[in-house]
């Protein structure tokens, strides 16, 4: 762990006399600069990755595997969840919420319908001013800055802290569950936008699987239309 990180650009070795310029980073600055970014980015392209245990209903019957998908602010999300049923079936299940108003495609015939309200999950939290990514961001305890690295061919800042249960609850759905989550930001170095998330669930709690979820998001203020689905008659 690097608690600064100091850049040095256009050092030319023996010569004094040549220019130099020294730029110091520090994962406060950071989480401020990418909190400030994420405000002001109105669209998004995700895709999650999880593993560990994440249960998306209350009976603990729909385990969530991964999901990709768009995110346009304030409240329009349009995502694909691929999901394990039963701990035997993996199935997709399509997703859409526009406002207060959520539907997925049904299990057997693939119909658009209602979302059911104990589908516990929904993505266009991260927006949210609140308790969304940006927000959460902004409150990680004990940041500390790590090595460089690249993601999606840009090179980031990762940032790593901490939150308890409480902060990230929302942004989760309550599908994350610890007295103490880590969170990492990868944060790209010229535009301050987040790149990938990682929140992980602590090793010592009560759950047998504790769960990391990794989202990359891509797309930033690119184009996105998300529509109301046609229901079955």
């Amino acid at each position: 762990m690097i608690g600064m990180v100091v850049v040095f650009v256009g050092c030319g070795g023996d010569d004094d006399s040549s220019p130099s310029t020294t730029q110091s980073v520090d994962a406060v600055t950071l989480l401020t600069q990418a909190s400030d970014s994420l405000a002001a980015t109105n669209t998004l392209r995700f895709n999650l990755e999880i593993e560990g245990d994440t249960w998306v209903d209350d009976a603990g019957t729909i385990r969530l595997l991964a999901a990709r998908g768009d995110l346009a602010r304030p409240d329009r999300v349009d995502v694909e969840f691929q999901v394990e049923l039963l701990g035997a079936q993996n199935v997709s299940i399509r997703m859409i919420t526009i406002d207060e108003e959520a539907w997925t495609t049904n299990l057997l015939s693939g119909a658009w319908e209602p979302s059911p309200e104990e589908f516990g999950y929904n993505p266009t939290v991260l927006f949210d001013d609140q308790d969304g990514l940006g927000p959460v961001a902004g409150r990680l305890e004990n940041p500390d800055l790590l090595d460089v690295e690249t993601i999606g061919g840009r090179e980031t800042w990762p940032v790593q802290g901490t939150v308890d249960n409480d902060t990230i609850s929302s942004l989760t759905s309550g599908t994350v569950d610890g007295d103490i989550i880590t969170v990492t930001l990868w944060i790209d170095q010229d535009t301050s936008n987040v790149l990938q998330l990682q929140v992980a669930e602590p090793e010592d709690n009560e759950k047998e699987n504790p769960a990391t979820w990794t989202m990359r998001l891509t797309g930033h203020n690119q184009d996105v239309t998300i529509e109301r689905p046609d229901l079955a008659d």
